[in-house]
């Protein structure tokens, strides 16, 4: 801060505040990096422990974590740099000649394997470390610090979670494979982030396949899902050094600056981490990938039927044993053959979709697309990973909705071992799986992976859209109209929690609590992801952002909605399902709808149709700016005008044949329809004062409004817009329901609605604010008025506040700024005033302050007090209410046991009649359901009989012309054979007589005349018969009519036997009713006669009440009459009384008055006189301190004379002992410095020019009676003179013997002889 307060010294004001604001801001930065480097490095040293245990289960070695660290100085060219790791990751087991050993002894920072000179140097642990990070540069380097780390962490965590799932199979899930699988096939079915495939089965030696044999038998983890860390990174490392020397071939001098080698350095460094985590992020969409797809396969073990019929299971080490049909070939349709789908999701480049039911084995995952580049694998990674999220996320919707139904889905533990029908059941599965292939089928590019993987994102969200509408406000809605409270409350306290879990809201994480996304941003705003993409992304990706989604929990949060329904209101529950999805076919059947023009008055309306008619091209302006519902897709298909200014109705949608349109369309519909619910709900709310419609009474009430005020007038605008209006005129009752116009869309009058009540809002939002700025302009306008001593508590009072409370106005500045302002001398630029004048104006203040503590202590006590005696006194009613209350119950208590028992024949005898008519039911039940089958059989055999007896009688016809034409046949036949045999008989004749032969002519004509007799027979037997067939029919035919109308006739009679018997048991049902009804009326009139014997006695209760309370108020008034004038004889007595005291009091005053002015004048003579006498004691006891001072004084030079002999008597001496001259004359003493003259005038000016009595007394300074002879001379034989002392004199004694003296007595009378005296002391001394 002091650096840069010195460079921005000359700055302006706004600039240096610019740089403060970029200080403050780097310090935060700093700070943030800092922390989240703390955050990285702590969970990268725990994922290395796990990484470090998984690679040693798996079968590798934990050289596997580090990265050997190469200088950037030191580096050489590599030709093969940028070649990425063998695909399949078990090939180093054989040969690790491309793995480095090495171990440190330490973990170190992820940058710390790249750099350390210049971008890995920092430190927190001094002043001046700090200071250094604070730059700009050395940021920079920080960020960079973090981003190796951050990308490190990523991808341990890429590497564990691709280890963790991919575990092996449960054989339950391999039914139907021809043999169990073997240990090496046994890889995992979960999902990971990242993944080194292991080598092929086919290429594989057999040391090494029993090697991996082992170490799967022990561990169960498949070598395969292994990720080598160093071999990933160290592809990318290589190209970073190559770049590096590059630009150190091409910047020459330049890099000598150590600046511009930082530089470099932090672009190189920001590239590896790109390149490493493009590399990484494949495993960590295969990691997610398995996943979805081991949780696909365990929510389908429930489900074998479904799983057998519609999907396809992979095989382990599949991937090697795929044919040509199972890639894009497989999908050219051959009419000859019968094919099956591909065993592949995509195809080998990941652009085509193949079959999307196909789940493969965890193997073939973490090896497809593998061969592919980088980006593209990712690409196809990606459109896998939406598919199957997509198509898990439907499956479970339609798994977990069919066991609503069921009794078992909600016992939990208990496995489930069928789903009930009424939800669905497995058949309803299986018809949004079929359904799903469909609108796959129907797209306009039907192999593309993200037109699939759209259509199905948008199913997914349409499907929990639409069950979250469902419960949160069909369901709710139903139970409050139908007063199930308890079903509401239970629904509500339900969706709290489940609904979010099954929605896109954002959830923050167990991290943000200090580190929010600043307002008035949101975490899932794009300007915020940009601005703050790591604060944002904590900020709405869950309590852990890094764990996977918990996608198992759909059914629990499905079934959490439903959860303490009773069996009735889950049917309940499922017709409104049913009922909106209903409501979604017809929304599909009205198509698009253009929403940017809607408003809700129907004027504008008119207007907007009268303008569009006339217009040929373009459209009116709206009235209102467009909302984001009224622009998504409101411009694609807007609707066309007819003849007459009418709307044609737009073209249905399907979801078959247009899935992603429809979607988009329902989507729109289902968000529309929240908003709507969002703003009704406060629309209600605030209509009826109430901060929640949670009860049958409120929502009937919010209904009636909400029909009369929002919903009848847009239906009354839109069915004038559809020519309908007079369908709608008049006023609608409250229990009459509202129908929409014929040909109006759910969406346009949703929408019309959402704009009212938006309207609705504002109108109230600027009424609101309207209100508060009038409030606060009288307030102020009040206070300015205001005249009065008082503050302005009302502006101050909260509106809860209903007590009214005065303080009064303190005027304590403006006190001392007046007497401040008294005794000041004003100059032009300042003023000046006395210091003791300023010290009392404070004082003033002080106490000014302090009074007005006081009073206002004593006001808030005396407030308070009262507000305690008054909630006091209210308490103490309400005890007394409640007691009267209690007695009241006591006395009513003891009425209705009387009535109770009264009543308690008559409810016996009510519930043995209705025992008996329920025992009559059961018994005719029971009747009924033993013969329920029977009546079945008979009604299906009544509903049949005709056609059974129709197909009879076809029958019969048809045996009767089979009989016919079979006549008919056996008479040709034997037509033919007369004919064939005449035609021989002729023949075999001339033949003889061609032979010459004999003929017996005779036996032929015999033979011949007989077989004509035998034809004519034939022919007369083929007419009877065939008369015999034609009777045979006719009687046939008379026997069914027969039969039909005995049938016919039977069953009439049973008809009107039923009718008859239901007529008797309802005549006797009608009697029964009429003899309960008779009864109830008893009851009335008994409760009725009760209750007007209980107010006939009150009511003399309250004639007696009335009578006694007049008598007692006219004694009272007669007695305090009486008391009036007695009190008035006692005043007047006491009056007079009262006077005389007064007079003679009056009296004594004025004696005790004279007698004080005398005493007071008494006491201020003498007070002068003493104050005289004090004066002349001060004059005569500062004469003699003076004397004293001078007598002081001349001691003092009376010493110094003999300091002076003593000096010349102890140089002598030295001079006859040997010692130098010049040393003895060196002990002369130094002259004073202040003459006596000199003592004695200070000691008179101080007690002339102080005005404290006694003044100070001023002593010499102390002065030794011996001279210090070392601190002068040293001896020649380093011998201290300073310890050899003379022997001392009693000077100190006299001294302080002459002090007491002069102080203990105060009356000298001769001054000259004590001196004298003094000075023959001091010589006697001497001698």
């Amino acid at each position: 801060m002091e650096q840069e307060d010195d460079v921005s010294s000359r700055k302006p004001k706004k600039e240096k505040h610019v740089d403060t604001v970029k200080l403050m801001g780097r310090l935060m930065e700093a700070l943030t990096v800092r922390h989240r480097l703390m955050d990285a490095a702590w969970e990268a040293e725990i994922l290395s422990k796990l990484y470090r245990r998984m690679s040693i289960d798996i079968g590798f070695d934990e050289y596997h974590l580090f990265l050997r660290f190469v200088q950037f100085e030191f580096a050489t060219h590599k030709d093969d740099a940028g070649k990425p790791p063998p695909v399949f990751i078990t090939a180093i087991q054989e040969d690790d000649t491309t793995v480095d050993r090495f171990v440190p002894n330490n973990l170190y920072l992820g940058v710390h394997e790249l750099d350390e000179g210049h971008v890995g140097r920092f430190s927190f642990r001094s002043r001046d470390g700090v200071l250094q990070i604070m730059k700009s540069k050395s940021l920079e380097n920080l960020q960079v610090i973090l981003m190796t780390q951050v990308v490190h962490k990523n991808c341990l965590i890429a590497s564990v979670q691709l280890a963790d799932v991919c575990l092996p199979a449960r054989d339950d899930i391999m039914v139907g494979q021809k043999s169990m699988l073997t240990v090496e096939e046994t890889k995992s079915e979960k999902s990971s982030t990242t993944a080194m495939t292991g080598t092929s089965m086919a290429t594989q030696g057999n040391t090494l396949a029993s090697k991996l044999t082992s170490v799967q038998m022990t561990k169960g983890r498949s070598p395969e899902a292994f990720v080598s860390i160093q071999l990933e990174k160290v592809p990318s490392r290589d190209l970073m050094l190559n770049d590096y020397l590059a630009q150190k071939q091409k910047m020459g001098m330049i890099l000598k600056n150590p600046e511009e080698v930082e530089k470099l350095k932090r672009s190189l460094l920001r590239d590896f981490c790109r390149r490493f985590m493009n590399r990484m992020s494949q495993y960590s969409l295969r990691s997610q990938i398995i996943a979805y797809y081991n949780s696909l396969l365990g929510l389908l073990r429930e489900f074998p039927n479904i799983r057998d019929t519609y999907f396809m299971l992979g095989e382990p080490n599949e991937f090697h044993k795929k044919r040509k049909m199972d890639d894009v070939a497989g999908l050219t349709p051959d009419p000859r053959n019968m094919k099956k789908r591909p065993r592949r999701v995509l195809s080998q480049d990941g652009t085509t979709v193949l079959n999307i039911w196909f789940i493969p084995h965890h193997s073939e995952a973490l090896i497809m697309y593998k061969r592919m580049e980088d980006e593209q694998c990712c690409r196809a990674l990606g459109f896998h990973l939406q598919i199957v999220s997509a198509l898990h996320d439907i499956v479970q919707y339609l798994c977990a909705h069919s066991k609503l139904g069921s009794s078992h889905a909600r016992l939990g533990s208990r496995k489930m071992e069928f789903v009930s029908a009424d939800w669905g059941g497995t058949e309803g599965i299986g018809a949004e799986l079929r359904e799903i292939q469909k609108q796959i089928d129907n797209l306009e590019e039907k192999t593309s992976p993200e037109h699939i993987a759209t259509c199905l994102s948008m199913r997914r969200e349409v499907m929990f859209l639409e069950y979250d509408t469902s419960v949160r406000f069909s369901m709710r809605d139903t139970f409050l109209s139908t007063g199930n409270v308890n079903a509401y409350r239970t629904i509500t306290k339900n969706i709290h929690f489940a609904l979010p879990a099954l929605s896109n809201v954002d959830v923050p994480s167990l991290f943000c609590t200090y580190f929010n996304v600043p307002e008035p941003f949101e975490a899932r705003d794009f300007r915020a992801m940009e601005l703050y993409p790591w604060r944002s992304f904590i900020a709405r990706n869950g309590p852990y952002p890094l764990h996977f989604w918990q996608w198992q929990q759909i059914e629990y949060n499905m079934q959490m909605c439903l959860s303490g329904l009773k069996d009735v209101d889950r049917h309940v529950a499922n017709g409104e399902i049913l009922g909106v999805s209903l409501l979604m076919e017809d929304v599909l059947q009205s198509g698009y709808h253009d929403m940017s023009n809607i408003t809700a008055d129907d004027d504008s309306e008119l207007e907007q149709d009268l303008s569009k008619s006339q217009s040929i091209k373009g459209t009116p302006k709206p009235s209102r700016p467009g909302t984001s519902l009224s622009k998504a897709d409101s411009t694609k298909d807007l609707p066309q005008e007819g003849s007459g200014g009418k709307l044609v109705p737009k073209k249905q949608l399907s979801r078959t044949q247009q899935p992603i349109e429809s979607y988009k369309l329902l989507k729109l519909f289902l968000m529309l329809w929240k908003r709507l619910e969002v703003f009704k709900a406060e629309w209600g709310q605030r209509k009826l004062s109430t901060e929640e419609i949670n009860n049958s009474v409120l929502y009937r009430d919010f209904c009636k409004l909400y029909k009369t005020e929002i919903l009848f007038p847009i239906l009354q605008s839109v069915a004038r817009r559809y020519g309908q209006g007079e369908l709608y005129e008049g006023m609608v009752s409250d229990v009459e329901p509202l129908v929409a116009p014929q040909g109006a869309s759910e969406i346009e009058i949703k929408m019309r609605q959402l704009v009212k009540l938006c309207e609705s809002l504002e109108e109230h939002m600027i009424h609101e604010v309207q209100k508060k700025l009038s409030r606060e302009l009288n307030l102020l306008l009040t206070e300015r008025a205001r005249e009065e001593g008082a503050l302005p508590t009302d502006l101050w009072k909260k509106p809860a506040m209903k007590e009214s409370f005065t303080i009064a106005r303190p005027h304590i500045a403006e006190q001392f700024s007046t007497q401040l302002f008294t005794d000041i001398k004003e100059t032009d630029t300042e003023y000046i005033f006395r210091k003791d004048h300023f010290n009392s104006c404070l004082l003033h203040l002080d106490g000014a302050v302090m009074a007005r503590e006081r009073s206002n202590f004593e006001s808030y006590t005396m407030y308070y007090e009262n507000l305690l005696r008054q909630h006091h006194q209210l308490l103490y009613q309400k005890e007394q209410e409640l007691k009267q209350v209690r007695d009241q119950l006591k006395s009513a208590q003891n009425d209705t046991l009387v009535e109770v028992q009264c009543q308690l024949a008559d409810q016996s005898h009510d519930l043995l009649m209705e025992i008996t008519a329920l025992r009559a039911k059961v018994a005719e039940m029971r009747e009924i359901s033993l013969t329920q089958e029977r009546d079945m059989r008979e009604r299906i055999k009544e509903e049949y009989d005709s056609l059974v007896q129709n197909l009879f009688a076809s029958a019969f016809d048809l045996k009767a012309k089979f009989d016919e034409f079979r006549e008919d046949l056996h008479n040709d036949v034997k037509s033919k054979i007369s004919e064939v045999r005449s035609e021989a008989v002729m023949d075999m004749a001339k033949l003889k007589e061609r032979g010459g032969g004999l003929t017996d002519e005779e036996m032929l004509q015999r033979n011949l005349s007989k077989a004509h007799q035998i034809r004519e027979i034939q022919k007369e037997n083929h007419s009877l018969n065939v008369l015999m067939l034609k009777m045979k029919a006719m009687n046939n035919w008379k026997q069914k009519h027969t039969k039909e109308m005995v049938s016919a006739r039977l069953t009439e009679a049973r008809r009107s036997c039923d009718r008859s018997k239901k007529q008797c048991i309802e005549i006797r049902l009608v009697a029964e009713e009429e003899v309960i009804l008779r009864r109830q009326q008893l009851v009335a009139l008994r409760k009725a006669f009760s209750e007007i014997s209980m107010e006939c006695s009150d009511a003399k209760k309250e004639i007696e009440k009335e009578t006694k309370v007049k008598e007692e108020k006219s004694h009272a008034a007669m007695q305090k009459a009486r008391s009036q004038r007695q009190l008035e004889i006692a005043r007047q007595a006491n009056m007079e009384k009262i006077i005389s005291e007064l007079e003679m009091k009056e009296k004594e005053l004025h004696s005790l008055s004279d007698e004080h002015h005398k005493v007071s004048k008494l006491q201020q003579m003498s007070s002068d006189k003493v104050k005289k006498e004090a004066e002349h004691i001060r004059k005569h006891l500062t004469h003699e301190r003076g004397l004293k001072l001078d007598a002081f004084s001349r001691v003092d030079e009376l010493q110094t004379q003999i300091y002076d002999i003593e000096s010349g008597m102890f140089s002598r001496a030295q001079t006859s002992f040997g010692y130098p001259a010049s040393v003895a004359t060196s002990y002369k003493s130094k002259p004073r410095s202040a003459s006596p003259s000199k003592h004695r005038a200070l000691s008179r000016g101080t007690m002339s020019s102080s005005g404290i009595w006694p003044p100070p007394i001023i002593w010499p300074p102390n002065r030794a009676m011996t001279p210090d002879v070392a601190g002068y001379y040293h001896h020649p034989n380093n011998v201290d003179l300073s310890k050899i002392q003379r022997p001392k004199t009693v000077a100190g004694r006299l001294r302080s013997r002459i002090a007491d003296q002069l102080i203990n007595e105060l009356d000298v009378p001769d001054t000259h002889e004590t001196i004298m005296q003094l000075e023959q002391l001091q010589f006697q001394n001497l001698r």
